[in-house]
C-alpha cells in the first residue's frame, strides 16, 4: 500500500479521537480509509499530523488544555489526532481551518476556543458548511481544505459525505464517523499520473512567472472524457490552505460564452458556424458606448460567428443573450450543464453573457460542462468516486454516472470546431495553449475585471481528445488587480500540464452528419471564385449558407 507523499500521514491507522458525530461526548475510533485509484494503486486518507506542529515551541499548558477538553491525555500524538469536527484532525489543521492561522500564532482566546471546539465539535459544525458558529471563527472555514496538499481527496470526501447523508438518511457527523471506520475502501477515478503532471507544474514557481517574487494564486481541475474528475490543484507556491478548485467559487468571465450563449444560439438556429453577427457598441440605460466594451475597444461591424468567438467579442455575446433571453441561457447552464451554484440573478444579461456571476462556479463544474464539446454533446456530472464499501463489503455510498444528452452530437462537433479555431488560427486569442506535438486543442479564455477596468481573474478551459482542464489565476481577496503582475497566462499553465500528461489521441472524432464547405470570411456565405479569403465551415446537413453575395 502506497501513501500519498504530499500528505503527512499518521504512523498508526487507528487513533482515538474526541467525538465528531452526533453522539455527544462518546469516543469514536477513527481509521484511515483506503483509496483505490484508477490504475489500481492505493492510498490512505490521513487522520493525523495534517499540519506539522512543533509542540516544543508552544506553551504546553495550552495544548494540554485542548487535549483535556477532548478527553485524551496530552501527548503530541494525541494533540495531532484530536477530531475538531467532521474530518478536521489535529491541532495544526484545526488552527488553519477555524482561525486561518498556524497554531503558534493563535491568541490565548483562540486557544481557549480551540479547547471549546475539541470539547463540543458538533456545536461548531456550521462553520464547516457555511453556517454561523461563533464570531471568532474565520468566515473562510468553509473554503479550507480538510486534507492539505491533496485537493482531490478533500473534494472526494466531501462528495462522499453528501451522498452518504442522502443515500443512508444519516447526519453529516454520522457519515464522517462511518467513512472513517476500520476497513473502509473508496474506489475512485483518481489518476496518479495526471495528478503528478499537475503537481509538477504547480510546485514550480517558473510555471507561473519569470520573476519569482510575486504572482497570483491559481487552481486547476482536470476531467476525463467520461466526466470523472481525475486531478486537482488547490493553489501554487505551497499555499494549499484553501481548496480553490473545488470549495472556492470564481467568476469566469468570457469562458462562459460558449456555454451560455453560443451553444444555445446554435441549437436554436439563431446562428451557424459562419453566419454574420454585429459587433458595434451597445447602449446601456441610454448612455452610448458605456457598456459592454470589447476587451481591445475594437469594433468590426458585421463579422462571422467564428471570428466573434475567437476574438471574444463582448458586444456579440450580449446581443445573442438578449435574443435568447437571460432565463433561457441560465436554464441551459443549470439543466443542461449541471451548474449548481448559479442564482436567479444570474439570468441578468451581463451576468449570463459575460460571466459576472453573483456567486461564481467551481473549476470542477466548469471543466465538466466544457467536456460536452469533446464527447458528442453528452454531459456527465463530475465524479470523484464510484463506490465506498465497509470491511464486510457492504456499500456505504455509490456514485453512478449521471449522464444526459445536453446537445446533439452534430451541434457539439460544430462548437468543437469553433473552439478549435480559437486555438489554431493566428488571430485566435488562445494560441498559448497549442501543444508541441500538434494534438488538437479546443478551448476558451476568460477575463474578469473590476469597476476600474483592471483584471482580477483570468481563466482558460481547454480540451484534448482525452481530457478537459480548467485553469484559474487570481487572488483570494477577489479585488486585487493582476494587470501589472508579470505572470504566465492560464493557457500556458494548461499547456505545461498537458505536455506532461499521458496522451494517445491526437485528434477529436468528428460527427459524420456534419458537412464542411468553404465560406467567405467577409460575408459568411459559401465561397465563390472571387472571395479574397476563405475558411472551412461546419454545418448541419442540409443547412449550408447561401453563396456569398458581395464578391
Amino acid at each position: 500500500m502506497r501513501k500519498y507523499t504530499a500528505v503527512i500521514l499518521a504512523a498508526a491507522l487507528l487513533l482515538p479521537t474526541a467525538a465528531c458525530s452526533d453522539g455527544g461526548s462518546s469516543a469514536h475510533t477513527y481509521a484511515s480509509p483506503t483509496v483505490t485509484a484508477a490504475d489500481g494503486s492505493t492510498y490512505e486518507l490521513p487522520v493525523s499530523s495534517l499540519y506539522a506542529v512543533d509542540y516544543d515551541e508552544l506553551d504546553a499548558e495550552k495544548a494540554a488544555n485542548v487535549c483535556k477538553a477532548a478527553g485524551v491525555e496530552y501527548t503530541p500524538e494525541n494533540a495531532d489526532s484530536i477530531c475538531f469536527g467532521e474530518n478536521v484532525f489535529g491541532v495544526g489543521l484545526a488552527a488553519v481551518v477555524y482561525f486561518g492561522k498556524y497554531a503558534p500564532r493563535l491568541s490565548d482566546e483562540e486557544w481557549q476556543e480551540l479547547a471549546d471546539i475539541a470539547a463540543s465539535p458538533e456545536s461548531y459544525a456550521p462553520a464547516l458548511t457555511g453556517g454561523k458558529a461563533a464570531d471568532t471563527v474565520s468566515p473562510q472555514a468553509i473554503y479550507a481544505s480538510r486534507i492539505p496538499d491533496n485537493a482531490y481527496f478533500d473534494a472526494m470526501v466531501e462528495e462522499i459525505v453528501r451522498d452518504m447523508t442522502a443515500q443512508n438518511g444519516c447526519t453529516r457527523g454520522e457519515a464522517f464517523a462511518l467513512l472513517y471506520s476500520e476497513g473502509v475502501t473508496i474506489e475512485t477515478p483518481f489518476s496518479p499520473s495526471m495528478q503528478a503532471a499537475v503537481d509538477t507544474v504547480y510546485s514550480d514557481p517558473r510555471s507561473f512567472a519569470e520573476q519569482l517574487d510575486i504572482f497570483p494564486q491559481s487552481a486547476c481541475a482536470v476531467t476525463d472524457m467520461d466526466g470523472s474528475v481525475i486531478a486537482l490543484a488547490a493553489g501554487n507556491r505551497g499555499n494549499t490552505a484553501y481548496n480553490r478548485a473545488y470549495r472556492t467559487l470564481h467568476p469566469i468571465g468570457s469562458s462562459i460564452k460558449p456555454l451560455s450563449v453560443y451553444t444555445p444560439a446554435l441549437t436554436r438556429g439563431l446562428i451557424s458556424f459562419s453566419s454574420t453577427v454585429t459587433d458595434e457598441p451597445l447602449m446601456n440605460e441610454g448612455t452610448p458606448n458605456a457598456w459592454p466594451r470589447n476587451y481591445n475597444r475594437i469594433y468590426d461591424g458585421d463579422i462571422t460567428v467564428t471570428y466573434a468567438l475567437r476574438q471574444s467579442k463582448n458586444t456579440v455575446a450580449v446581443r445573442l443573450a438578449t435574443m435568447l433571453g437571460g432565463d433561457t441561457c441560465l436554464s441551459f447552464l443549470r439543466d443542461g450543464l449541471g451548474f449548481t451554484t448559479l442564482t436567479d440573478r444570474d439570468a441578468d444579461i451581463s451576468a449570463v453573457s459575460l460571466g459576472y456571476l453573483e456567486r461564481g462556479v467551481s473549476m470542477t463544474e466548469l471543466a465538466a460542462a466544457y467536456s460536452i464539446f469533446g464527447r458528442a454533446g453528452a454531459y456527465s456530472a463530475p465524479r470523484f468516486y464510484t463506490r465506498v464499501t465497509d470491511k464486510s463489503g457492504k456499500v456505504l455510498a455509490e456514485c453512478a454516472p449521471e449522464q444526459r444528452q445536453a446537445i446533439s452530437s452534430a451541434d457539439a462537433w460544430i462548437m468543437n470546431r469553433l473552439l478549435y479555431y480559437n486555438i489554431c488560427k493566428d488571430d485566435g486569442i488562445a494560441q498559448a495553449a497549442r501543444l508541441s506535438d500538434g494534438s488538437e486543442v479546443i478551448g476558451k479564455t476568460g477575463t474578469v475585471d473590476n469597476d476600474s477596468g483592471s483584471d482580477t481573474d483570468r481563466l482558460f478551459v481547454g480540451l484534448t481528445p482525452e481530457y478537459c482542464a480548467a485553469v484559474w489565476i487570481g487572488y483570494d481577496s477577489g479585488d486585487s488587480a493582476i494587470d501589472h503582475t508579470e505572470y504566465k497566462l492560464p493557457a500556458s499553465i494548461w499547456k505545461a500540464i498537458m505536455e506532461l500528461a499521458d496522451r494517445d489521441e491526437l485528434a477529436f472524432a468528428p460527427d459524420e452528419s456534419v458537412v464542411t464547405a468553404e465560406y467567405c470570411t467577409e460575408s459568411g456565405g459559401l465561397a465563390g471564385g472571387n472571395c479574397p479569403t476563405t475558411e472551412t465551415g461546419y454545418y448541419r446537413a442540409g443547412e449550408l449558407p447561401q453563396v456569398c453575395d458581395i464578391h
